[in-house]
């Protein structure tokens, strides 16, 4: 479907071209400059390890097109603007105080990284707080297809107003402009799903840092990229970083550079309805005519970046094989990260890219998921995958999980809350391994790993003192407040 074999039968052909993705990045781009040969160029790969494999010139576009040169590259600079915003923050809060009623944005890009429902519903019920979700743009700028990022708009809005929340969309489709959520909305406290400059600026908190600000990650931090996970200008600029542990608490005062004056632990907004034993999911999966086990493949998108968790190119043809050889037993859900297809957009072409996750979409014993998971995790019965903060999220439901070793480099990049959890997973390097885990450990039920799970669990991941996060958050906003 997605590539031929080779002679060896070992890799895909799409293996191989990943192999010379800098050429292909060029078809795209013309300008484009690939980390890897900026690394040899200039030198300084410790630096650019921390922009992901980024383009350069994508790069230099969004420190351009966001106006922050001086305060990213100038330590002093940005110190002094974390010391200004604090005292506007500390203003607003006098301010807020005597405000009767509080109007409370979520920036939402894609459904799948939404991790505020719980939070939004307790908000919800408050006489106090009026809630609204604005659906904002998702990577609207140089090397991703801009007809994908409204299709996900659309999308996303579609499935926010299925939930039920107040909705609206950051782009004026009959009038064809965006809309100035600060004039339209003109909201007290802002809570932004992801930290990066991945949306425009108008919907970035360089244009809120005159509103109390909030943030709780989308995918638990337990890599050892502490510059983006802490540390970037967003990170400082909060009002409240909300973080799931201590670990990452720990994190935020040793490497950002407000010293996570603004940290607080609150626990996994994300996965708290795991945690709930009154969460009934949804069966989200196809109907079949006997009862199967369900399994989710879930690929990471880092397909040309300089450290390299994804398996996709490698295991494409062979997952879709997989899932027709135990099309008797097993059902499978395709859940990969929702960068991922902007990638193979650009690798493989729109066609060819639609085409593959059609196949998984329309098979009998297989479907795509692409959005919000929460259904999706609490139903299955095990996780095949390669990304980094589902290492932390699945463990939540304390079923088995496998994780696609890519090669020794992976190893080396978990912080040492992320070595814990990937310790908790099974590990595979081929795909004989990844069937004895479908065959052994999910099929035959021999899960030797689960009591060790279940201990971790309550160990480092459930909350000691029993209050869900999104409590939590409700309690820091009213005590501050009131």
């Amino acid at each position: 479907m997605c590539s031929k074999q080779t002679e060896s039968g070992n890799i895909s052909i799409f293996a191989r071209e990943k192999l010379s993705i800098l050429g292909r990045a060029r078809q795209y781009s013309p300008l484009s400059v690939t980390l890897n040969e900026t690394e040899k160029i200039m030198g300084f790969g410790s630096v650019i390890k921390d922009y992901l494999g980024l383009s350069l010139i994508d790069t230099l576009y969004k420190t351009l097109t966001f106006h922050d040169f001086f305060i990213t590259a100038f330590p002093g600079i940005q110190k002094r603007k974390i010391k200004r915003i604090r005292k506007k923050q500390e203003k607003l809060i006098s301010e807020y105080k005597g405000k009767s009623k509080l109007t409370v944005v979520f920036f939402l890009q894609n459904s799948s990284i939404w991790k505020y429902d719980t939070l939004y519903r307790v908000l919800e019920k408050s006489e106090r707080f009026e809630p609204i979700v604005v659906v904002a743009p998702y990577n609207v700028h140089l090397i991703y297809d801009k007809q994908e990022c409204f299709h996900v708009m659309r999308e996303t809005f579609s499935f926010a107003q299925a939930q039920g929340y107040n909705t609206i969309c950051a782009y004026d489709f009959k009038k064809n402009k965006w809309i100035d959520v600060k004039k339209t909305i003109n909201p007290d406290i802002v809570f932004f799903t992801k930290p990066y400059k991945d949306t425009l600026p108008k919907y970035h908190i360089y244009n809120f840092t005159d509103k109390l600000t909030l943030h709780t990650p989308y995918g638990m931090l337990c890599l050892d990229i502490y510059r983006l996970s802490y540390n970037l200008p967003f990170h400082n600029l909060l009002w409240k970083f909300l973080v799931e542990t201590e670990f990452q608490y720990n994190f935020s005062q040793q490497y950002s550079l407000c010293k996570g004056d603004n940290a607080v632990v609150v626990g996994a907004l994300a996965t708290e309805k795991l945690m709930d034993p009154d969460f009934h999911p949804q069966d989200v999966w196809k109907p079949q005519s006997h009862t199967k086990k369900k399994i989710i493949w879930a690929p990471h998108h880092t397909v040309d970046y300089l450290f390299n968790f994804s398996n996709f190119l490698v295991y494409c043809d062979k997952m879709l094989e997989l899932a027709q050889k135990y099309e008797d037993t097993v059902q499978f859900a395709f859940k990969p990260h929702p960068v991922l297809k902007f990638k193979l957009i650009n690798i493989w072409g729109k066609e060819k890219t639609e085409a593959y996750y059609k196949k998984w979409e329309e098979m009998e014993n297989t479907q795509l998921e692409q959005g919000y998971y929460m259904d999706l995790f609490k139903t299955s019965d095990a996780l095949i995958h390669d990304c980094a903060s589902f290492t932390v999220e699945y463990l939540y439901t304390k079923k088995p999980t496998l994780f696609m070793v890519r090669d020794q480099q992976v190893l080396s990049h978990w912080n040492i809350f992320g070595e814990k959890c990937f310790d908790m997973h099974y590990h595979a390097h081929d795909m004989d391994e990844i069937e004895h885990f479908i065959t052994r450990v999910v099929i035959g039920e021999q899960d030797t790993m689960r009591e060790k799970r279940e201990k971790f669990f309550f160990d480092y991941l459930y909350p000691k003192d029993g209050v869900m996060p999104s409590q939590k958050i409700m309690n820091i906003l009213q005590s501050e407040l009131q």
